[in-house]
């Protein structure tokens, strides 16, 4: 298959050489000139978890740009870069191809969807990938990848992509609810994210910690009782995924973790930002979720004064 891949972070980079590596037509697209040229000059860099390394040659091309005969176009950036990769690809994404959200947070579908009208597929996964700089990447654990549309109608494209994905070594799913998938997905990462933002802990430590662990069931026991104010039928128990996700990506740092590290913006907004002002809109406390996301805001502040 033809896949273009928006966002050449550490999941992008990673579903896109290992695409590659399975003999798919791969296109990096990225914003920064710098990380093109870089990715350009020396490919992608897989490290897996057993130190093996393999280096993969992947065309890039700064964005937003037009990628005509593309029949995937997968959307990996950070979610609060939906609504501008949405504007800016309005228009030239040609109408054949299928646009896959492959995100953190909740609203990436509504806001690709306010721009785009191409057949659109949501996805998520728990595959765990560590940014060692540009085009390097660190596969920290293996997750599981889920895809469906939205709508929860089958899809041929969803097949295909499925076929795709594990033919690169990434164990997929097709769900018929996706909203579900996503939503769980948010919670689980509401009760990781911030947490490990804010205490610099690695997923191992935080799966460790009775203290820790304590506040994210806080989380998600809020996040459930927002999901069904929703009325969204959550796919798994978060409290589950929760410790799986941790102990399956015990070296693994959270993008959260990641992103203060290097001073940039988070997440925060989108998973429990998110969860608060739906809790809000449908008359539910969600304490904890405000505290987390207040104190990682804050936290922002401090690092871009």
């Amino acid at each position: 298959m033809r896949f273009g891949i928006v966002g050449a972070g550490a999941i992008g980079c990673l579903f896109g050489a290992s695409l590659s590596r399975a003999g798919h037509d791969v296109t990096l697209i990225h914003r920064d000139l710098s990380i093109v040229r870089a990715i350009q000059k020396n490919g992608v860099s897989l490290r897996e978890t057993d130190k093996t390394v393999t280096r993969v040659r992947v065309p890039v091309r700064r964005g937003p740009t037009p990628l005509p005969g593309t029949e995937v176009l997968i959307i990996a950036v950070k979610a609060y870069d939906t609504k501008a990769v949405a504007a800016s690809y309005r228009g030239i994404v040609p109408f054949e191809t299928t646009v896959l959200s492959l995100q953190n947070g909740l609203g990436n579908i509504e806001t690709l969807q306010s721009e785009l009208k191409n057949e659109l597929l949501a996805g998520s996964t728990t595959e765990g990938a560590f940014s060692l700089g540009p085009g390097s990447v660190l596969h920290t654990g293996r997750g599981l990848t889920v895809i469906g549309d939205p709508r929860g109608t089958k899809s041929e494209t969803c097949s295909r992509i499925k076929i795709a994905f594990e033919e690169a070594r990434f164990r997929t799913k097709i769900s018929s609810n996706m909203a579900g998938v996503l939503w769980t997905k948010a919670i689980v990462n509401a009760a990781i994210n911030p947490l490990s933002g804010l205490t610099r802990l690695s997923n191992d430590a935080l799966a460790k910690s009775a203290k820790i662990r304590e506040i994210g069931f806080r989380v998600i026991d809020e996040g459930i009782s927002v999901s069904r104010a929703e009325r969204v039928i959550l796919a798994g128990d978060p409290r589950k995924l929760w410790r799986r996700i941790l102990l399956s990506t015990s070296a693994n740092k959270s993008s959260m973790l990641q992103d203060i590290e290097r001073r940039k913006m988070t997440e925060i907004r989108q998973l429990n930002g998110a969860i608060l002002s739906r809790g809000k809109r449908r008359g539910v406390e969600t304490p904890t979720n405000g505290i987390l996301t207040k104190l990682v805001l804050g936290i922002e502040e401090s690092s871009n004064p």
